[in-house]
């Protein structure tokens, strides 16, 4: 199962099958090397050229169609580093078919133009449930996300929750939240299920290095 992917469907299927796949990933990651500097300090000993209170920026597809949405209280843009740093983001992820993602964080940093979100501090990105999909809940301390080809990564410990499901991953995890939603997890998993309202004991699943 080394390099699979596997998609997020159905009430718990999906979680099963990320604790089985962990053991046999090797680690490979959109950015490397290394992870996105900390916005607390890639803009030390500069000034920003303008700062942006209370905004919200709404991105559209090719139709017109509202794409993503950015708020943040305090916006400040580096001309140098062609980059941003948001205070409190809240970035909300929109899917045709499904409930949007919506991702809050204590900082983040925007760079390219938008096509790349950091987030840093308390992550949490949840999608409400629909159909029989239960509600999704992702938390961590950083996250990388590419809005366009709706894919998220992350190279820090990792929480998937699902009704009263959940797995840990120690290294990270890649996502690609677009419907079927598939997701890839690094490092140690570590997961508790719920059978006919009784819970498992936790799962241990270790990738060889």
């Amino acid at each position: 199962m080394d390099g699979s992917t596997h998609a997020l469907s159905g009430r718990r299927p999906w979680l099963v099958g990320l604790l089985l796949a962990a053991a046999g990933l090797a680690a490979w990651w959109y950015r490397q090397p290394g992870p996105a500097p900390d916005t607390a300090t890639a803009t030390a000993g500069t000034t920003p050229d303008y700062v942006v209170e209370g905004l919200t920026a709404v991105t559209m597809d090719e139709f017109g169609r509202p794409q993503r949405r950015l708020t943040t209280p305090r916006l400040r843009h580096y001309a140098e580093a062609d980059s941003s740093e948001l205070d409190t983001p809240q970035l909300v992820l929109l899917e045709e078919g499904a409930p949007p993602w919506i991702v809050r964080s204590e900082r983040g940093r925007v760079l390219d133009n938008g096509d790349e979100v950091v987030l840093q501090g308390a992550v949490r990105a949840e999608r409400a449930a629909f159909g029989s999909n239960e509600a999704v809940t992702l938390t961590t301390s950083e996250l990388l996300i590419l809005p366009d080809v709706h894919y998220a990564e992350s190279d820090q410990p990792v929480r998937l929750e699902s009704g009263r499901d959940w797995i840990d991953a120690s290294e990270g995890m890649r996502l690609w939240f677009a419907e079927p939603m598939r997701t890839q997890l690094f490092g140690r998993a570590r997961a508790l299920m719920h059978v006919a309202e009784s819970a498992t004991t936790p799962a241990d699943a270790a990738v060889p290095p």
